[in-house]
């Protein structure tokens, strides 16, 4: 199969729906082979039938999993740890009186395992190889969310700006080794995490809510350019662009 990703093997994690799932699409007709990795067995090899690829189930909060999965498999030249949640069954699902009222434990120990664990587990668990053949991308779904304030979610900005913060580090660490890490910060992607109070908090910032289709090209876009440590944006009606902040130090 032709395309720009003809011969090369993807990973996308979390990819049974949204953003996932559109990334699994986009570099299967890009020429990749794809293993959709997800907890949801029924919709992820679902999307795998649709793609002609493999489904892996995966937990992404379990670093064996992660080693078990990645000592079955055949190396990755591209791998997406995408799998993500909110503090809320939403992003921006329920209001509240004051900010962290209702992140108790378990909503606070959940989004940090999947959002944060889940996103260093794997790349703990793809770099050895990559390094080895001194080869390979990871993309991390982050947000526009690590890069700005999100005043409804605080906790869910955190894990994002972690996210970031990670990919930033770790992009001139790999770099020696012919490893890219960059992280995809869209904007308010039109998924089910996406609430209608969302889509008003966007409304506000003149953000609007954007076709699941730009994951695809927002990706497609971080492992043309291969930027180590890159973080890249699109918001609704904007074109895709690398966010470079100014740097602290004269």
């Amino acid at each position: 199969m032709s395309g720009q990703l003809a011969g090369q093997r993807a990973l996308v994690t979390g990819g049974a729906s949204g953003i996932g799932a559109e990334m699994a699409r986009r570099f299967t007709r890009e020429g990749a082979s794809v293993v959709v990795a997800d907890v949801n067995d029924a919709d992820g090899k679902q999307v795998a039938i649709e793609i002609g690829g493999e489904f892996a189930h995966l937990d992404v909060t379990d670093s064996d999993a992660w080693n078990q999965l990645i000592a079955n498999s055949e190396p990755f030249d591209i791998v997406c740890l995408n799998a993500g949640v909110s503090t809320h069954q939403n992003v921006i699902g329920s209001t509240s009186n004051y900010p962290l009222e209702k992140v108790d434990n378990d909503a606070y120990e959940r989004i940090m395992r999947i959002n944060v664990d889940g996103v260093v587990f794997g790349a703990r668990a793809v770099i050895p190889t990559m390094v080895a053949r001194k080869t390979g991308h990871i993309l991390v779904t982050a947000s526009l969310a690590g890069i700005i304030a999100i005043a409804p979610d605080p906790i869910y900005g955190l894990t994002k700006h972690g996210m970031v913060g990670l990919v930033k580090s770790l992009g001139p660490a790999l770099e020696p080794h012919g490893v890219c890490i960059s992280a995809l910060c869209p904007g308010f992607v039109d998924t089910p995490l996406v609430s209608e109070l969302a889509r008003e908090y966007a409304k506000t910032f003149s953000m609007g809510v954007l076709e699941v289709s730009v994951a695809g090209d927002l990706a497609m876009r971080a492992l043309s350019e291969r930027i180590p440590g890159s973080q890249w944006t699109v918001m609704a009606g904007q074109p895709i662009v690398q966010y470079v902040p100014a740097p602290p130090f004269g």
